[in-house]
């Protein structure tokens, strides 16, 4: 029986266009990860696409000596058919991509020797509990053929495997050195920030090539567990949010100045990226920009922004009324740098029912649209709770915590209770002066997040360690 590993590479990556070629150890990266899958004797085979810009791509592995073959860009299940084409029915294919160098041959061993062990035809790398970047699948070239001839969903084209997953079944799998937490270890090249963390780990190796995948994860284990808690665990299931959020007040300011220092400002949201912090809310204009200079180019895929609109001039009409919703959605795309938003809320319950509601329809048309993940509202006052039932379609709630705590009355946090159970995404937003009231309240089960200054606190360790503790 034969085993031959297919790595799909192009260089038009929307998050990072050009990794393929981006020098990791001293070589290419896409040239280091097929010399890893390879380097115990498997056949490994590059499949790139016919574009132009993939010249470079298919120049180089000729030049070193590595296969390639070339198909369609979009079509990459058409791609593996090609290159798989001459192994029996019963050969295995391997299915690696081209921005994952820390996996290896021998992580391709155990996944085939499980697969192997359960008599499944399709198997892979569990990635609910395996660290993005260890990867890899495999199945019969028979079984590939099969879904080259009846996928036709262009989801199911691009990303090879769905397919075999629905009809087939599989196995899921998780190599014996896994190191735990999917979102603390990830080790994939998908952004600027991957990139030079990846590149990291290979820089003191004598051999990039031959060193395990497991040392190179113990290495970025012991890398991020120096840096102190994370935002979330891996031992208990998180909400849809991390535990913690980033806002932007103050990032990067000095005093009361207007000036900010950019590299201030980018340290402190790699950092809470590393530290697992997934999203932050952004409160007006000023801070969507704060947003666009910390993440670009490196973060901004990796972590999501929340926008809270500003408040709505209410002697308008509704026309007008749904006018300013649309230019403070539209000003925060172009703030961001992106037509996508994780989220946007109105600064009170007011604004969203304002002009008879139309301001709510018209925010939830941008949802409608895919363009915003999800909508909500800033309270202001614990009455607001009483009416939030009357929004259809309301997702994230925010929710104030101040020294009074009066968002922590029975009767309020019952009803915020049952919002919760409902579904909607609650956020405690911290302020300076109340960190230390807000983080206890950390225990109360409605709060899905908290919100907190990047400048609350010199680094992160505080209320990080808070969130560890819930």
């Amino acid at each position: 029986m034969r085993t031959r590993v297919v790595i799909q590479s192009r260089l038009s990556s929307s998050r990072l266009p050009g990794k393929a070629l981006m020098n990791v150890a001293g070589m290419p990266l896409i040239e280091l990860v097929a010399r890893r899958a390879s380097r115990t004797g498997y056949e490994v085979i590059v499949a790139t696409s016919v574009e132009p810009y993939d010249d470079r791509i298919a120049t180089h592995l000729e030049r070193v000596g590595i296969p390639v073959m070339r198909g369609s860009l979009d079509d990459v299940l058409g791609r593996f058919v090609e290159a798989t084409a001459d192994l029996a029915p019963g050969d295995r294919v391997v299915r690696l991509t081209g921005d994952n160098p820390v996996a290896d041959a021998a992580l391709v061993d155990e996944l085939i020797d499980a697969v192997v062990a359960d008599g499944h035809t399709y198997g892979r790398i569990d990635t609910e509990r395996v660290a993005e970047g260890i990867s890899a699948e495999v199945f019969t070239a028979e079984a590939l053929r099969e879904a080259g001839e009846q996928a036709y969903l262009p989801y199911d084209r691009e990303h090879v495997t769905p397919w075999l997953r629905r009809e087939l079944g599989e196995l899921l799998f998780a190599p014996a050195d896994n190191p735990g937490d999917p979102v603390a270890y990830r080790c994939t090249t998908d952004c600027l920030n991957d990139y030079d963390r990846i590149s990291r780990l290979f820089d003191d190796e004598p051999d990039p090539v031959g060193v395990p995948w497991s040392r190179l994860v113990a290495k970025l284990k012991n890398a991020v567990d120096a840096l102190g808690p994370m935002a979330r665990r891996a031992d208990r299931p998180g909400p849809r949010l991390t535990e913690v959020v980033l806002g932007t007040r103050r990032v990067g300011y000095t005093g009361h100045s207007e000036t900010r220092d950019g590299s201030v400002v980018r340290d402190v949201f790699a950092e809470a990226v590393n530290r697992g912090v997934s999203h932050v809310v952004a409160a007006g204009p000023r801070d969507t920009e704060v947003v666009r200079q910390g993440t670009l180019p490196a973060l901004q895929q990796r972590l999501g922004t929340i926008v809270r609109l500003p408040v709505l001039a209410h002697d308008a009409t509704p026309r007008h009324l749904i006018t300013q919703v649309r230019a403070a959605v539209e000003r925060a795309f172009a703030d961001v740098g992106q037509r996508k938003l994780a989220g946007a809320v109105f600064s009170s319950v007011d604004d969203a029912f304002a002009g008879a509601g139309a301001t709510w329809k018209r925010l939830s048309d941008y949802k409608l649209a895919g363009s915003v993940t999800e909508i909500g509202v800033s309270l202001r006052d614990t009455q607001e709770v009483a009416i939030l039932d009357q929004l259809l379609g309301l997702d994230l709630v925010i929710v104030p915590l101040g020294r009074d705590d009066r968002f922590l009355a029975q009767a309020i946090a019952d009803r915020l209770d049952d919002l919760a159970a409902q579904g909607v995404t609650i956020l405690a937003s911290v302020g300076d002066a109340t960190a230390g009231a807000a983080l206890a309240a950390l225990r109360v089960p409605w709060i899905d997040a908290v919100i907190v200054d990047a400048a609350t606190a010199d680094d992160l360790d505080g209320v990080l360690d808070a969130a560890a503790d819930r």
